[in-house]
């Protein structure tokens, strides 16, 4: 069995316990040397340190700055107006894409339409409609492949 190098089993038990003295003498005097000086040293700043905790008005604060950016982003007025249009039962966007697609399959007819084509008209990237097609598209039963990258309405 192969032993580690840890320098600290070159030392006797008497020896540690010499050296853990001696840093406990030497920490004391560099505290009292601050308080002397009235300065800080890196044991009294490290216990002077709080913990980083948020109070309850900091996390109130935070949430409504996120959720602020979040229906910035997404392009709503805020997060209550966006609420409040749900309740009263305005459409959402959900599910639009998959009516957008389906109108211009049908109005399409057999020879379908291309998915690059498909994009450019409904204003996406052509990822999005690709990955559509591929992944939600798979249980629309009407939904039929006619060549590569094109597809069709078929009732």
């Amino acid at each position: 069995m192969v032993m580690q190098n840890n320098p600290l089993t070159k030392f006797s038990v008497q020896q540690l316990k010499q050296a853990v003295a001696i840093r406990e003498r030497i920490d004391g005097l560099e505290t009292e040397l601050a308080r002397i000086l009235d300065v800080q040293s890196p044991a009294t700043r490290n216990a002077a340190r709080r913990k980083g905790r948020l109070s309850a008005a900091g996390r109130g604060r935070l949430s409504a700055m996120m959720k602020a950016r979040w229906a910035k982003r997404k392009g709503q007025k805020s997060f209550r107006i966006a609420k409040a249009a749900r309740a009263k039962g305005k459409a959402s966007e959900r599910g639009q894409l998959k009516g957008q697609i389906i109108r211009n399959l049908k109005s399409a007819g057999k020879a379908g339409v291309a998915v690059k084509d498909l994009a450019t008209k409904l204003g996406k990237s052509y990822g999005n409609i690709s990955v559509w097609f591929h992944t939600t598209a798979k249980g629309v039963k009407e939904i039929k492949k006619v060549a590569p990258g094109r597809f069709a309405w078929a009732s």
